[in-house]
């Protein structure tokens, strides 16, 4: 799968960021409730370079005032700071080359509503394949039990199944270049 995404060009990666973006604010018009409830965030990743990039979901939701929440790293662990902007001053780059929010206030997952989350492989069922570390498991376990879980990737990335652990935590949607797959709420 890293090899897969690897070999995508900027174009084809930026074309496939843009129609994820949209199928997530297709979501939020769809399951608004998850996106916008009083004082529930919306967590999302800042992309590497390989990553999908989800700029254009982030700038609408700071642009309706919806707190957007993304990993940072604490010296630790990951925990979780918010997105003021995508400016340069308000994001500084983490131990790993990613980006993240600059300013320091740790904020609780259980203060998130949805969890847009990247992989290297997710399953039509809502398995997810990380990249090893277990911090986004380590943070869903802290969620609310009602947080929209959804996972988003370049259509191969999408397999029929995956090795799980006892501690993976299951996604309710998966929402790839092609398809979206809705599980656990309609």
């Amino acid at each position: 799968m890293r090899a897969r995404r690897a070999a995508l060009t900027p174009e084809e990666n930026s074309i496939a960021s843009s129609v994820i973006c949209k199928k997530l604010m297709q979501a939020i018009e769809e399951h608004g409730s998850h996106f916008s409830r009083e004082g529930k965030a919306v967590c999302v990743y800042l992309a590497s370079p390989k990553e999908l990039d989800l700029s254009n979901f982030i700038l609408p939701l700071l642009e309706r005032n919806i707190k957007v929440l993304s990993p940072q790293w604490n010296g630790k662990t990951y925990s979780l700071a918010e997105i003021k902007s995508l400016q340069a001053h308000d994001l500084r780059t983490g131990p790993m080359g990613i980006l993240e929010p600059a300013q320091e206030e740790e904020i609780s997952p259980s203060e998130v509503g949805a969890w847009i989350i990247p992989a290297l492989a997710l399953t039509t069922s809502g398995k997810r394949l990380g990249y090893g570390g277990g911090w986004y498991d380590r943070l869903l376990a802290q969620a609310n039990k009602d947080a929209l879980k959804i996972g988003v990737a370049h259509d191969f990335q999408v397999v029929s199944d995956l090795p799980s652990e006892p501690h993976d935590i299951l996604l309710d949607a998966v929402i790839d270049t092609k398809d979206l797959y809705f599980f656990r709420r309609s």
